[in-house]
């Protein structure tokens, strides 16, 4: 039986983190979901630190969904962080957030963002949306973590 793909959630917002659970369920493409609640917990997961540095289930994600708007560390310093990191660099991220601002657009790209998608407020849309993202990311494209 093939691995789960895992994908790391980084979210503060409990109500995307059960759509996107649901979502994810829903789906014939196995994953493992790990969430993260905020940019600095994200960071600490990614590079194995504070509780995360000793978790025997720890995994590299095969991809990111990114929110925007978080506590401690916004969105874009955990981007510029994961593109900093060699072992991460590849990893691809996909920002998922509430804003259709043309400065965050700009800036999440030019920190190395893979894309950037506006969260639809309708939950179906919502649920389309995130399984658009895990048939692209995890059964069309080939990725770097893939064997």
């Amino acid at each position: 039986m093939k691995a789960a793909h895992a994908i790391l959630l980084v979210e503060d917002n409990p109500a995307d983190v059960k759509i996107t659970q649901r979502a994810l369920r829903e789906s014939a493409v196995p994953v493992d979901l790990i969430v993260v609640r905020d940019g600095q917990e994200a960071v600490e997961y990614l590079l194995r630190q504070g509780p995360h540095g000793d978790n025997p289930d720890w995994r590299v994600p095969d991809l990111i969904l990114l929110d925007l708007n978080l506590p401690r560390l916004t969105g874009i310093q955990v981007l510029e962080r994961i593109r900093a990191t060699p072992a991460l660099r590849a990893t691809p991220v996909v920002v998922l957030t509430t804003s259709r601002r043309h400065e965050d657009i700009q800036q999440v790209y030019a920190a190395g963002a893979n894309t950037y998608i506006e969260k639809p407020q309708d939950f179906n849309r919502f649920v389309q949306v995130l399984q658009t993202i895990q048939r692209y990311w995890l059964e069309t494209a080939l990725l770097p973590s893939a064997p």
